[in-house]
């Protein structure tokens, strides 16, 4: 499986996760620990993951800020509309809100932080999905909510997809995944991912929490890193996915934090 990818970027700085512009927090314990975020509802408590410095973060309560201009993935094409901050879906607080019509591909954006990904880096993503009844949670085709794409164009190393009824993380165009837990519609769901970056496979150690329970624990990719040799990683998030489905689909992004593992 190959994904096309546009390989010009605009305004991309190369920030590191220690840029001066992420957002400072303390490690993440009992209590939301987020400079200026605030819990967005019934998503799993921060205290059920391992504890992680977070160098980014956002609740969307001051919209797109943080965000790289990224006209390639949100400008309109077609009939795609763009990236858009609503009220939360749960009720309290605001989201990103990324949809597709039918057979429609790509509506993404990327955070100005994790944006230069390299081989032993270690990183914690957590965001809270909610996807809007009739989302194709059970398509066998390809659709990816977050990926941790490489530099130029083909299938990231390493991404986040939704199909099977299952958030699933794999990479290698599909040649190795790991299933994070179900995907399911109307009610918000907390995924966590803690990722050791490599083109080394035994080296690219991966974890990952749904809801809070520990899903996912020292697993490694086959055959392939979490890295393609030689090449850096950044990260994007959204939905971008196969054009032969069919059915449309809505995802708010409530919740996106990045970080590092915690001493």
């Amino acid at each position: 499986m190959t994904h096309p990818q546009s390989f010009s970027r605009r305004r991309i700085l190369r920030y590191s996760l220690l840029s001066a512009l992420a957002v400072p927090a303390a490690a993440l314990g009992g209590e939301v620990a987020v400079a200026g975020a605030r819990d967005p509802g019934r998503a799993a408590p921060l205290d059920e993951v391992p504890p992680f410095d977070v160098q980014w973060s956002t609740d969307f309560s001051n919209g797109w800020e943080g965000w790289l201009d990224t006209p390639w993935n949100d400008e309109p094409q077609g009939e795609v509309a763009r990236p858009a901050v609503v009220d939360s879906p749960t009720g309290e607080g605001s989201s990103g809100r990324f949809r597709l019509e039918g057979g429609q591909q790509r509506n993404e954006s990327q955070p100005d932080a994790a944006q230069q990904i390299t081989e032993g880096q270690t990183l914690v993503v957590r965001f809270t999905d909610f996807l809007e009844e009739g989302f194709p949670v059970d398509t066998d085709d390809w659709q990816v909510v977050l990926q941790f794409k490489n530099e130029g164009t083909g299938s990231p190393p390493c991404e986040i997809k939704i199909g099977g009824g299952q958030y699933l993380l794999d990479g290698d165009s599909g040649g190795w995944h790991h299933e994070i837990g179900p995907a399911v519609t109307g009610q918000p769901v907390d995924i966590a991912v803690r990722i050791t970056f490599s083109e080394d496979p035994a080296k690219s150690a991966i974890d990952a929490w749904y809801n809070g329970e520990q899903t996912l624990s020292g697993v490694f990719p086959e055959g392939a890193g979490t890295l393609y040799p030689g090449l850096s990683s950044y990260l994007k998030t959204g939905l971008y996915r196969s054009p032969g489905i069919q059915e449309a689909g809505t995802r708010h992004l409530t919740r996106l934090l990045i970080g590092t593992p915690a001493d």
